[in-house]
């Protein structure tokens, strides 16, 4: 009797050691708000994103560059050519170490937590800080939701030159270099 509990706790722990994460795409999402002509601001979004981490905390996010979506179709194939250079560089990765306690959580608790994390985006990576709700469900999945946007600037990702671009194709007077980031994650526990 001893001995099959001890199996079963062994299993246990040996179970949750292995957990892996995966995005739940169809309930997650990933939004900017681009500013043009000064005071005319605009969300738009990426529809398509891969992410996932298992026990040890690696995360790692791609967004699918060409899954822009501004609500209008022409912008959007601009953006895909001019800005984001799809040619060369289809998707933009983040990648972090999760913080031991996140993985650790008990079912239905919920901590704030602030990460380190490399975004790499049309072949130029910096170092950002993401601050992030992190809430365990009772499924056993975690939802990450941002509490405050992510700035994020042009110019440190050599996209300046393409929103100039863009600003001259449109015949606009301005679109802002920073970008406010926000996103909702939801991740399936495997």
């Amino acid at each position: 009797m001893k001995f099959a509990l001890l199996s079963s706790i062994f299993i246990v722990f040996s179970l949750s050691a292995k957990a892996h994460w995966t995005l739940i795409e169809d309930e997650s999402s990933l939004s900017f708000v681009s500013t043009k002509n000064q005071h005319i601001s605009e969300v738009q979004q990426f529809t398509k994103l891969k992410a996932e981490f298992g026990h040890e905390g690696k995360f790692q996010l791609e967004i699918d560059l060409a899954s822009i979506d501004s609500g209008i179709e022409i912008r959007d194939t601009r953006m895909r050519e001019n800005l984001f250079l799809l040619e060369d560089f289809a998707v933009a990765k983040l990648t972090a170490q999760l913080p031991n306690s996140v993985l650790k959580q008990t079912i239905g608790s919920s901590e704030l937590i602030t990460v380190a994390a490399q975004l790499s985006l049309i072949g130029k990576s910096k170092m950002i800080n993401v601050t992030v709700q992190v809430t365990r469900q009772l499924n056993d999945g975690i939802v990450a939701t941002s509490t405050q946007p992510i700035l994020i600037s042009a110019v440190d990702f050599g996209l300046d030159t393409g929103i100039d671009t863009l600003l001259a194709i449109a015949g606009l007077d301005s679109i802002g270099y920073t970008v406010p980031v926000n996103f909702n994650l939801v991740f399936a526990k495997h």
